[in-house]
């Protein structure tokens, strides 16, 4: 596995950083149901699995019943940290404490421009089944 890689990785590890619109989830579970496949990964910090990019996407793969959801994990050190809102300017050591303390920013505060990563598409199907135990092999 590369560091473009697109991993899947259980919901319950991530770590949002922003609040969402229902309504907008609303769509999402809509956009992905039409498609049956996870089109467009969700964007994580790697130490802190905090989310970046993709609140609205997360939302949506709990209210599909997803196990786990395609992901790029980043270092934060190459991403671009920017606002959409004037009156906040956000650093990333905020971004992290926030993900990790549940005091999530306004929907739409942080906006992170990132390296570019190779398309991914996943079936539903793939992101209902549980992770399946490794077994070792006997001979």
């Amino acid at each position: 596995m590369s560091d473009l890689d697109c991993v899947h990785l259980p919901i319950a590890v991530l770590r949002p950083t922003e609040e969402i619109l229902p309504s907008r989830v609303r769509e999402v579970v809509a956009m992905v149901l039409e498609e049956d496949a996870w089109t467009q990964p969700i964007c994580i910090e790697g130490t802190a699995h905090a989310l970046l990019d993709g609140h609205h996407r997360l939302a949506a793969a709990i209210a599909l019943g997803l196990a786990r959801v395609p992901v790029y994990v980043f270092d934060y050190a190459d991403v671009e940290l920017l606002s959409w809102r004037a009156h906040i300017a956000p650093t990333r050591q905020e971004v992290l404490a926030r993900a990790r303390s549940g005091q999530l920013y306004p929907y739409k505060t942080t906006r992170h421009v990132f390296p570019p990563r190779p398309a991914c598409t996943v079936s539903l199907g793939d992101l209902r089944m549980p992770i399946a135990p490794r077994r070792a092999f006997i001979a």
